[in-house]
């Protein structure tokens, strides 16, 4: 990646960067890290391809970019703390890379740390030159990419293929995906060599992948399917963990969301309170996920923002804390917000980043891509400038209120 940029760190990070030394003498009088008086973004890095994920283990970042009509995907690592002159060097892919574009759009590789393992999920194509895997890892030990979709094989009459998937969670020794898409999800207890089929079919489905969280003993998933139909529903886990104990939906509040299509859901650690990110706002419930209301809400019909909230972030050692992002569809820009009371009010953070002016008539938007906090305890998010291309890699200073 090019460096184009300055990372100021300031106060705040001469501060980490001293505490990560050890030692020192109780006598001393302790520096607090500045907070400056508003918010800023500083950028740490940039590339032309587009940058989907970043992800930190055992002192290094990852960083995931796409392919282009030259290159094929990368995986990037560098050591922390990262800095404007950070050097980035490549993971080995094998053949868990995709090659250049060629006839196929724009794909790009999204990393998820479950465990100390490093998940590589992407959309794959059965048509390429080479074989293609949608799913690959990194354990902890290891130095490069592995296939790990043989477990997803589905075969039939007239051919194999092989599932794809968006998501990944890890719960205690079990792992849960999304995989295949529309209502599907399934359950593994050997580490992903092999999938018990939860909820839809072992095959590819139409409709966009659902999202889905596990809470105690209960699942919450949700999506659109049939297309503009969104849904959010509740089961109860079977004992095994990776079944459900019956296809009847649990009891739900939960307000009309018309079409406005689930991007996630997630718990906040040590607390009852769930996010679910929709097209347009962002449901909170305060009882672990037995009944939501909106804390976001744009009309569906309107001429204002209108945010896909697509991940969130729950600051470390501040619970209340909480930051998103995504994309403004009516206005093709990203989107970035923070709250300082755990999700109840929110402050529009989005003018903070690099802007963007697509081209008369077009539908590309520019998003934020992920967002991570560090070891130091540095917010660091990835963002698109445009739909295909031109990604970044910032850090987010939260001002004081």
């Amino acid at each position: 990646m090019r460096h184009s940029f300055r990372l100021h760190f300031g106060a705040a990070a001469c501060a980490l960067l001293l505490a990560a030394c050890g030692g020192g003498n109780l006598d001393e009088v302790v520096v607090q890290p500045e907070i400056p008086a508003v918010s800023r973004i500083d950028a740490v890095s940039n590339t032309a391809r587009g940058m989907e994920s970043i992800v930190f283990r055992g002192g290094s970042a990852y960083v995931s970019l796409a392919n282009s009509a030259t290159e094929g995907t990368a995986v990037l690592k560098a050591s922390l703390p990262l800095a404007s002159n950070s050097t980035w060097a490549p993971v080995a892919l094998g053949s868990c890379g995709l090659g250049p574009v060629g006839d196929f759009i724009v794909r790009a590789p999204k990393l998820k740390l479950v465990g100390d393992t490093i998940w590589l999920m992407q959309p794959w194509n059965d048509g390429a030159a080479a074989e293609e895997h949608s799913t690959c890892n990194m354990p902890a030990q290891a130095t490069s990419f592995a296939p790990r979709d043989q477990g997803l094989r589905a075969c039939f009459d007239y051919g194999c293929s092989t599932l794809s998937m968006t998501d990944l969670k890890g719960v205690g020794s079990r792992l849960y995906t999304n995989a295949g898409a529309g209502i599907n999800l399934f359950g593994s207890n050997d580490n992903g060599a092999s999938w018990k089929v939860m909820r839809g079919q072992f095959d590819s489905m139409m409709c966009t992948h659902t999202a889905f969280h596990i809470i105690g003993d209960r699942v919450l998933v949700g999506g659109e399917c049939p297309l503009d139909f969104a849904f959010l529903e509740a089961y109860q886990l079977g004992a095994d963990g990776v079944s459900l104990a019956s296809q009847n939906k649990l009891a739900l509040t939960v307000p009309a969301l018309e079409n406005r299509n689930i991007q996630f859901i997630e718990s906040l650690p040590n607390s009852q309170r769930v996010f679910v990110g929709v097209e347009g706002g962002l449901l909170r419930s305060e009882d672990g996920g037995k009944s939501f209301k909106f804390v976001i809400q744009e009309p569906v019909e309107g001429n204002k923002a209108y945010p896909y909230i697509k991940s969130i972030l729950p600051l470390n050692g501040s619970p209340d804390t909480i930051v998103v992002g995504g994309f403004d569809k009516h206005n093709h820009k990203p989107y970035l917000a923070v709250s300082r009371d755990g999700g109840g009010s929110w402050s529009d953070l989005s003018n903070l980043l690099p802007g963007f002016n697509p081209p008369a008539g077009s539908d590309s938007v520019a998003m934020v891509t992920s967002l991570a906090q560090d070891p130091q305890g540095r917010i660091l998010l990835t963002l698109n400038e445009r739909e295909d291309g031109q990604g970044r890699l910032l850090q987010l200073t939260l001002g004081r209120r």
